[in-house]
């Protein structure tokens, strides 16, 4: 898997370099209507997603998915008439749900129970993505994007449920401490738009965001003979040396307009 995202990004790069270097006129075609001197154009987006962590440690386990929101600026760059390099930053709400045998407390002394954890996670969002369109057909044009996503974590606030103690639960606890700062996702998407007058165009898409980095940041606990957390004489959770590890993926549908 990583290898397969690792030749995505290879294949990504070299397509965005000869792209660059192909000639920046535009087609004469006459049954396009295009304004050849533009170079960029802006756009407003908003998009609701539906989030999940793909858990890659022991112990640790998926528990759910979330959903959550975008919003933000978008700008593209013409590098030919038909591919565009798409940026911007967006506002991201999105996270995920987790289980996992952890420590509750109580006032000040540790017990070991199971954890059920749902992550909120904001993130501010900048894409790279290239953009190819097809000509316009009548009034609509498709479109397919693809490249990566990079996230800056800027919050991040837990609701906790634990099990062992009939279930009890604590709500929007900052838990900006155990997620990373930098997220990646692979992007893959595709949509339509459709012009409403001169350069205006609305657009609808959907875009799958593959995560391929750790975004978790606490280490897991030590587990004893019944896979219970090990609480050691000092009254403290024991904590082993492998950090724990969950990738972030999450499907937007977008819905925009540029100008």
């Amino acid at each position: 898997m990583q290898k397969t995202k690792l030749l995505t990004l290879i294949l990504f790069g070299l397509l965005f370099t000869n792209l660059s270097a192909q000639d920046d006129g535009f087609s004469d075609d006459p049954v396009v209507e295009f304004d050849e001197a533009r170079k960029f154009r802006l756009g407003l987006h908003f998009s609701p997603s539906l989030s999940w962590l793909s858990v890659n440690s022991s112990g640790y386990s998926s528990d759910g998915s979330k959903l959550g929101f975008a919003y933000g600026l978008s700008t593209e760059f013409y590098l030919a008439k038909n591919y565009l390099f798409s940026t911007g930053v967006t506002l991201n709400s999105i996270g995920g749900k987790i289980k996992y045998e952890g420590v509750y407390d109580v006032n000040g002394i540790l017990f070991p129970s199971e954890v059920k954890q749902s992550i909120k996670i904001n993130y501010v969002d900048i894409p790279l993505t290239l953009k190819l369109k097809t000509n316009q057909i009548g009034y609509i044009s498709y479109y397919g994007n693809f490249g990566v996503n990079l996230g800056l974590r800027y919050q991040s606030k837990s609701d906790f449920e634990y099990v062992d103690f009939d279930n009890i639960k604590k709500s929007d606890v900052n838990t900006s401490s155990d997620i990373k700062f930098m997220n990646i996702n692979l992007v893959v998407g595709g949509g339509i738009e459709y012009n409403l007058s001169g350069n205006t165009n609305v657009m609808l898409g959907l875009t799958y965001n593959n995560g391929f980095v750790n975004v978790l940041d606490a280490k897991t606990y030590v587990l004893d003979a019944n896979g219970k957390a090990t609480i050691n004489n000092e009254g403290k959770a024991e904590r082993s040396d492998k950090s724990a590890s969950a990738n972030l993926n999450f499907f937007t549908l977008n819905l925009g307009v540029y100008f």
